[in-house]
Parts: C-alpha cells; sequence; structure tokens
C-alpha cells in the first residue's frame, strides 16, 4: 500500500472545517483569553455542547459571532 493514498486523505481531512472545537481551540483561534471565552459562552453567543465533562463550541457559531462583529 503506498504512503501516497493516506497523506491525500488526510490532506483533506486537514483541509474541511470541523463542526466542533474546545474553548481552549476557541480562544488560538480568537486570540482571546479564557475569561472572555466562558463570557461569551454564558452570554449565549457561541452555541456549545458538552461530551462527557469536555465542553465544545459548535464551529458554525464562532464563524457566525465574527461575521456579527465585522458588520
Amino acid at each position: 500500500m503506498s504512503n501516497k493514498s493516506t497523506v491525500a486523505s488526510s490532506d483533506f481531512h486537514m483541509a474541511s472545517k470541523p463542526l466542533a472545537v474546545s474553548v481552549k481551540e476557541m480562544c488560538r483561534l480568537l486570540g482571546i483569553g479564557n475569561t472572555k471565552a466562558w463570557e461569551l459562552i454564558g452570554l449565549g453567543r457561541v452555541k456549545t455542547f458538552s461530551v462527557g465533562r469536555k465542553r465544545l463550541v459548535v464551529f458554525s457559531s464562532i464563524e457566525d459571532l465574527i461575521s456579527s462583529e465585522a458588520a
């Protein structure tokens, strides 16, 4: 089996947008701190859900936040 097909499928996965990211990743993407991230979550500015003890942020809600702030 060639490594080329594995790399190609891996590249496709990395190029697509995630459905959700961690709060830490949202902070990195937006260049904000943890306190501001939890403030946005508390205000309902971004949508979240939990999987076990892990809180995930819906990626499209981050995009919506950026769009609303840019307008």
